[in-house]
């Protein structure tokens, strides 16, 4: 049942007592590791991996090497940032490189360090570099977060067109133990990320017990991070505090009776009408490389509880009449997952230096779009292509209420990971009940509920988490179109082949048909006119299912000719439309590439010697295999599909056949273009693994699910592989999160 939520509800949430005492323990905890000895290095200059500079260096000059070592060129004001230490003196060693003869003649004499608005020492600056040690009080204002400021005159070299200071190259600084006040705003944003965190949960349908079984290891891994690392953990606390409020809206939009969304929709609209018409922004939210207003954060609340009021109700019928519903003991469950999905994506893009990926060309390619340059061309790995730009024009409108192209790009994508969890268990679903079987829907004691595992599977594996630090925003868009198109194919196989229609009039069916028809076009245009890679696998994916029907129909009860003409015009229909408005206008590209392929082969094309095997494979077996998917749902994928294979057959779930077909088409095309770069020597790729990321989810859920059933070897066997996935997800994400180590490329 969906519950309405309330202002009230949340204060009576607020009042219970075990989270008080879990947070409390959790304020302890975090006071505790303030008084800790630390000793902390910054290997300034390294902007990649463990001892790296970012996030806390500010005002210096991009990464220079010598034969001293990596370092950064300070500008006349640079700072290092180290929030967290607690209030307590800091030593601080500093470590610069050798200059020449010029920049020492011309350039600082001395270094300058503030803190707190004083200044604290003045360093002379050595030609031969040099290597200092200062004692730093605690911060004057009792935040707990230090911030030590360099000073110091600067000079532009001959040939150069930048005002340098001196080469710093490391900083280390060592804390004693206290006891001292620790940083009061990380141990507050994380307090009240916390509070946030239990709201949502207990909203989502958890109850006490069970929210703060879920709390407590989290908040537990927070405490190990504010000891291992308590700069990059306090620059968490506004990043994690701002995704999970967003989570929390998504639960309410998800969750709350319509009646309610309209009325918070229409209030947070009236507010930023007011604002606008004021023209007042509020405070400035940050969002990493992007920046948001208080107005415009009012007007995407207003209109995502104003489009759930209306478009969850429809969605809901629909998903009742195609015979797949959510069952009660599931949605907490499933609505935990689309969070988490959500919070993981988004609170890592936002974290601050996190890895950027490709978000500046997106962001460019955006604006182009917005401006009305629609006919776009990339380049991959030496060879143009076209860019289709539906996801660019989808959020376009978006840009009216002042949002940053990147901000509006990053939370975007977020969304969109965090809806196809829920697209998976539907898909799901659909599959695996019979008709008039109401044991999932109602027995809350299924010891492998397979739709929610598969739904989990999808969201955690790393291949998810490879787009967001890629930010690969058209592939990202499009993967939730193709999984989208997917279920939609699975789904209306059932109405569209008589079953349902039989009990509606001629008239009614025909309307039917064409609704549906016009559904399954605009589902496959979303696919071709937002990825190019993802257009051809879908146009031979679709060609191979059209080619099949046919020729699997022994009975006229088996494959129904009405759906194979339905799927048949919806697929001739948006190439059609695709090619004529889109593609047609690249017909002189595409025509002198196939004469330099046809002449050098795809080597020739991309104007790249071939890769050997032994690259070729490694690169397979370790990017693609283990750090997309942890290897093991790979290694599950057989018996699912085996599984599916055997069981389209019969009248017990019509809508497996459709799905087996796609499942054999999606096994053809990425097994051909994974045999593709071995016989060409080429690396092109069309992203042909996370092409198949829909059947890994859930073919791997339906093995696993096997496997539970052989007692305590196979319930171990299930847990080992899924905590190996869960670790390289774990580390994947946390790598880029916090030190821009770089996960392989989707593909």
């Amino acid at each position: 049942m969906i519950r309405t939520s309330s202002g009230g509800e949340t204060i009576r949430l607020l009042r219970d007592r075990a989270l008080h005492g879990l947070l409390a323990l959790f304020v302890l905890l975090l006071t505790l590791v303030a008084q800790l000895p630390q000793r902390y290095v910054i290997d300034v200059g390294r902007e990649d991996g463990p001892g790296s500079d970012l996030p806390l260096v500010r005002g210096m000059f991009p990464v220079e090497e010598s034969p001293f070592g990596v370092f950064r060129w300070t500008t006349g004001q640079s700072s290092v940032r180290l929030p967290g230490f607690g209030q307590r003196a800091l030593t601080l060693m500093l470590r610069t490189l050798p200059v020449n003869d010029e920049v020492a003649t011309r350039g600082a004499r001395e270094l300058e360090l503030w803190s707190s608005g004083r200044q604290i020492a003045s360093l002379p600056v050595r030609q031969s570099g040099a290597i200092y040690r200062v004692l730093i009080p605690p911060p004057a204002d009792m935040s707990g977060d230090h911030q030590i400021e360099i000073h110091s005159a600067t000079v532009t070299p001959t040939g150069d067109r930048r005002a340098i200071g001196t080469p710093l190259t490391t900083v280390i600084v060592a804390v004693e133990a206290g006891p001292a006040l620790p940083s009061w705003r990380s141990i507050l944003g994380w307090s009240v990320a916390g509070l946030i965190l239990w709201i949502t949960l207990r909203q989502a349908g958890f109850a006490g017990t069970g929210a703060l079984t879920i709390m407590a290891p989290l908040l537990g891994l927070a405490v190990c991070g504010a000891w291992l690392d308590p700069p990059r953990f306090a620059f968490g606390a506004v990043p994690a505090l701002i995704a999970l409020v967003v989570g929390w809206m998504l639960v309410i939009a998800l969750r709350a009776a319509p009646h309610t969304l309209r009325r918070a929709g229409l209030a947070l609209g009236a507010v930023t009408t007011v604002l606008w018409l004021i023209d007042w922004q509020g405070p400035i939210i940050d969002l990493g490389r992007a920046a948001a207003s208080v107005r415009a954060a009012t007007g995407l609340a207003a209109l995502a509880f104003l489009s759930a009021a209306a478009i969850r109700p429809a969605l809901t019928g629909a998903l009742a009449r195609l015979g797949v519903t959510i069952p009660a003991t599931h949605w907490r469950w499933l609505l935990l997952i689309i969070v988490i999905v959500f919070a993981t994506r988004y609170g890592g893009k936002i974290y601050p230096d996190s890895m950027p990926g490709d978000i500046g060309f997106h962001a460019n390619r955006f604006a182009e779009t917005v401006w009305g340059r629609v006919m776009l061309v990339s380049r991959n790995r030496g060879v143009d292509f076209p860019y289709p730009p539906a996801f660019y024009l989808i959020p376009a409108p978006f840009t009216l209420l002042d949002i940053d192209r990147r901000a509006l790009l990053h939370l975007g994508a977020a969304l969109l990971d965090a809806f196809s969890p829920l697209l998976v268990y539907t898909l799901t679903m659909a599959l695996i009940l019979k008709p008039h079987d109401e044991r999932l829907r109602h027995n809350s004691s299924n010891p492998f509920p397979i739709p929610l595992v598969a739904a989990a599977l999808y969201g955690f594996t790393p291949a998810g988490y490879l787009t967001t630090w890629w930010n690969f925003s058209t592939h990202i868009f499009t993967q939730c179109a193709h999984l989208l198109l997917i279920t939609l194919l699975v789904l209306f196989w059932k109405p569209i082949g008589g079953a349902a229609s039989a009990r509606h009039s001629p008239p009614d069916a025909a309307h039917s048909a064409v609704l549906l028809c016009a559904t399954l076009v605009i589902a496959q245009l979303l696919v071709y006119l937002g990825h190019f890679g993802f257009w051809m696998n879908m146009s031979l994916l679709g060609g191979f299912g059209l080619a099949i029907l046919p020729a699997t129909v022994r009975r006229r009860r088996a494959v129904p000719v009405r759906a194979i003409v339905i799927y048949g015009i919806a697929f001739v229909v948006a190439q059609v439309i695709a090619v004529l408005f889109f593609y047609s206008a690249y017909t002189g590209m595409f025509a002198q590439q196939l004469a330099v392929t046809a002449a050098g082969g795809l080597t020739g094309l991309a104007g790249r010697a071939p890769a050997s095997f032994e690259t070729l494979w490694n690169t397979l077996w370790d990017a693609g295999f283990r750090q997309h998917y942890g290897f093991f749902p790979l290694a599950l994928l057989p018996a699912g599909i085996l599984w599916l294979i055997t069981r389209s057959s019969g009248a017990e779930n019509e809508h497996r056949r459709p799905a087996a077909i796609l499942a054999i088409g999606t096994i053809l095309i990425a097994g051909g273009f994974a045999a593709l770069p071995f016989l060409s020597g080429s690396t092109l790729s069309t992203r042909w693994l996370m092409f198949s990321a829909w059947l890994v989810a859930l073919s791997a859920a339906m093995s696993a699910a096997a496997l539970w059933r052989w007692g305590w070897a196979g319930r171990a066997v299930t847990l080992a592989a899924g905590g190996y996935v869960f670790w390289v997800t774990v580390s994947t994400w946390l790598a880029a999160l916090l030190w821009r180590v770089r996960p392989p490329e989707p593909f």
